[in-house]
């Protein structure tokens, strides 16, 4: 009962399949069929071979032998590897070759090989079947190309990713000599230029001067006197805190009491100003304590010192997450900077934007280095006589 069931079920045969002809197939197959005896003479060869060489029938058959078709190289390889592997094995498969056509070109094939016996176990025939590689050589060669090509990039990557380490070493001990050139410096500056102000407060009590202009001139003196010794003071403190902090682990620091200790410490303006902490994105940050405290401290004080007088000031310091690394900002609502006209000077040490804000101007180039020294960066949004947003984003 099943077995009619499974012959209902076949679909119809289409009877011209049944009269496939068996010449016909090997004449057309697609692939190249020979057949030639033991010493390599072609007896027999598919019209698809013909067809791949540009051969007829009577220049190949009983008048050139397999081994001929092939390079000089082939035709070695053949009689040295091939035929000893076919008396011995019967058979050898996927052998690639160059075949010669009659017009001089050549075709890349791929051989399959089976050795028929006699009764007495006499080689008798070898049938032989041969494909056309030459798309596949085309993209084996394209491949290698590519490899080769990615195999340049892969160098000269090697070599600028060297080049690079190299100029960061560089950098590295340039760096180092300049914070130590600074710190030498300030510090052997600073012995002469407190004499110097020793003996100008002596000679402001001791000398009498005459002329009118004398008191302005003295007082200006006085002024650059004091800023050439807080410049050489903010050079020893930038250089030695950046030493200090370089020892300092990261540690999870809670940004709400640190914060709030910032604050308090930090000169009241008039009128007062009004902060509001939002830390719920971000409650934690894994940094060193010192340098922290440094970027908040100089980011609040900055806030404070830049308010603008004509409107209460307003800070906001908060945390987000953005694009999964943290994010610490200070908002303010103070007298903003011209970022086209300053925005490549930023953090450059020294650089000031309110003259008749008093300031040293080293700032925002310690909280850019400290920043850069985590491993992050300090972005600033800012319009003038609107106020100055500074984010730190930091590494993950």
């Amino acid at each position: 009962m099943s077995d009619a069931a499974d012959d209902e079920q076949l679909p119809e045969l289409d009877l011209r399949l049944t009269q496939e002809n068996l010449d016909e197939f090997y004449e057309h197959a697609p692939c190249g069929y020979c057949s030639c005896l033991p010493d390599g003479t072609l007896i027999k060869v598919n019209q698809t071979l013909l067809d791949l060489l540009g051969y007829t029938r009577n220049e190949l058959v009983a008048h050139m032998a397999l081994q001929d078709l092939f390079t000089i190289g082939g035709r070695l390889h053949y009689e040295t590897h091939c035929v000893p592997l076919l008396l011995l094995q019967g058979q050898v498969r996927e052998i690639s070759y160059l075949l010669r056509r009659k017009d001089r070109t050549t075709l890349p094939v791929l051989m399959n090989c089976a050795l028929l016996r006699d009764a007495d176990q006499q080689p008798l025939v070898v049938r032989v079947t041969l494909f056309d590689i030459t798309e596949r050589r085309k993209y084996e060669a394209e491949l290698l190309r590519a490899k080769d090509h990615a195999e340049q990039q892969r160098e000269q990557l090697a070599k600028a990713n060297e080049q690079l380490q190299r100029k960061n070493e560089q950098l590295t001990r340039i760096n180092a000599d300049l914070d130590s050139f600074v710190y030498t410096a300030s510090h052997d500056l600073r012995q002469p230029i407190d004499n110097m102000a020793g003996l100008f407060t002596e000679l402001k009590h001791s000398a009498t001067f005459h002329d009118p202009a004398a008191t302005s001139m003295v007082l200006m003196f006085e002024e650059a006197l004091q800023q050439i010794l807080d410049t050489i003071g903010g050079l020893t403190a930038v250089v030695q805190q950046q030493r200090e902090l370089e020892q300092v682990p990261n540690e999870a620091v809670a940004l709400q009491p640190i914060t709030e200790e910032i604050i308090r410490s930090l000169p009241g303006i008039d009128p007062p100003a009004t902060f509001t902490l939002d830390f719920s994105a971000i409650p934690t940050l894994q940094l060193a304590r010192p340098s922290l405290h440094s970027m908040l401290f100089n980011l609040l004080s900055n806030a404070l010192k830049y308010a603008d007088p004509s409107r209460p000031a307003h800070i906001r310091v908060s945390t987000a997450l953005v694009d999964g690394a943290p994010v610490l900002s200070v908002q303010d609502n103070g007298r903003g900077i011209n970022l086209e006209r300053h925005g490549p000077e930023l953090f450059q040490l020294f650089r000031r934007f309110h003259p008749e804000v008093a300031g040293s101007g080293m700032g925002l180039y310690l909280v850019n280095r400290l920043v850069r020294q985590a491993g992050g960066r300090v972005a600033v949004e800012s319009k003038v006589g609107q106020g100055t947003t500074f984010r730190i984003f930091l590494p993950r």
